[in-house]
Formats: C-alpha cells, structure tokens, sequence
C-alpha cells in the first residue's frame, strides 16, 4: 500500500508547464489521498519559503524537498548543502547576460536564471568554479554542491521510516528522474519530457494536474500495480 505520494510542482501541479496555475483538480486529488490517509509531499527546484507555503495552505504532511533536494523539512528544516557565496550569482548572471529567476532572493543553495538554455561557456565556467550547472527547462541551476532530488528524497524517507515501496511520485520533467530513483511507483505526467516517460510505470492521458488527478483516480480504485 502507498503511504506517501511525492508530487513535483511546476507542470506537475500546475495546469500546464508554461503555466504557474495550480489546477484545481490537482488540489482535489491531493484532498482525495488524504481521505484515504495517504500522505503527499513536495519535492520541487522551487525555493524553500514558497513551497513551505504551499505545504501550509494545501495542509499537506508529508514533508517537503526544495531547492533540487538541497532543503529538506519534515516537521523541522534540514540544509544539506553549503549556502551559495552571492559575488558568483552575480558574476554568473552578469558574464552570460541571465535574468534572475523570481525566486532568487529567497534561495539559499541552489540559484536560477533564465533563459533556460544551457551553453558550453556556462558548463565550462561552472566547472572553473567548481560548481553544478544543470537547466530544468524552467532555469539555469547553480549550486556549490547541488544534493539532487534523490538525495533530498533519500533523507525525507529516512526521516519519515519509510522505504521506496510504500512511496509513489509524480513529475513532468528529466530533473525528476532523480526523484524517481528514490521511489517504488513512478509517474509521468501526459506532457512529460520523454526521458522520464521513458523509465515512468505509468504515464497518464491528461497533461500536468489533470493527468494528477488521473494518477490519483486509478490508485484508489486499485487500477494501477503498484506492488513490486
């Protein structure tokens, strides 16, 4: 039986990936696993403070992963990465002409820009630097030690007791491959990136929160086999 379901945020919540509207039949869903006592997580690029809200207003319990599994909170807040020295932000953005990502003054490890489009010059400087460099789609990511979604997901299980079966996620993009790692039951959302498609044990008709909904649906009904 599935205890806990990890769910990505943006084009995983939302209702599209160019789109920052969480969809109501997303929320709906979350609200039918927690009838059934089933707890849901979030585990996203997003910074620490928005997610934290989010946790807050959808009243989940099933902890968080912010920042590419560099923050961590389940009942308390865990860093698992060195905070990021502000002069490379700046040097980073100005050197390759980048445009802070909205959530930048709230970040503590890992920093995003856009555009998203990741050059040989970026990787070669992040390498001079000693630095992660990985785009999600959505931005340029930088961290000094970027733990990565499995890491973060690792340490929220353990805090939690519990093993990758009793755990299911949803995602929609190749930065969720990582979160996959760490899972029993993996889910990829209609208009996923086909590289997690790929490795996905089910992929939903519907795109992004609709297709969260779907997952939710047939897990309840007993449709899908979630047992390994």
């Amino acid at each position: 039986m599935i205890k806990l379901v990890l769910m990505d945020l943006d084009g995983t919540l939302t209702e599209d990936r160019d789109s920052t509207r969480i969809d109501l039949d997303a929320i709906y869903a979350i609200r039918l696993l927690q009838e059934k006592r089933i707890k849901v997580g979030l585990v996203s690029g997003n910074s620490y403070p928005i997610l934290r809200g989010l946790y807050t207003y959808l009243y989940l319990d099933g902890g968080i992963v912010a920042e590419n599994g560099c923050i961590v909170f389940y009942k308390e807040k865990y860093r698992l990465c060195k905070q990021m020295d502000k002069s490379l932000v700046i040097e980073f953005k100005s050197l390759f002409k980048l445009r802070d990502t909205w959530q930048n003054e709230y970040r503590e490890c890992d920093f995003g820009f856009v555009p998203a489009k990741l050059t040989d010059e970026m990787i070669n400087w992040a390498k001079e630097k000693n630095l992660y460099i990985k785009s999600s789609g959505y931005a340029v990511h930088i961290a000094y030690n970027a733990a990565g979604k499995s890491v973060g997901v690792e340490k929220l299980l353990q805090l939690q007791g519990l093993k990758k079966e009793d755990v299911a996620a949803i995602g929609d993009s190749s930065t969720d491959i990582e979160l996959f790692q760490q899972v029993g039951f993996k889910v990829a959302v209609g208009n996923a990136d086909d590289e997690l498609k790929d490795i996905a044990d089910y992929i939903t008709s519907n795109k992004s929160g609709k297709g969260v909904r779907e997952f939710v649906d047939k897990l309840l009904k007993g449709e899908l086999d979630v047992i390994k």
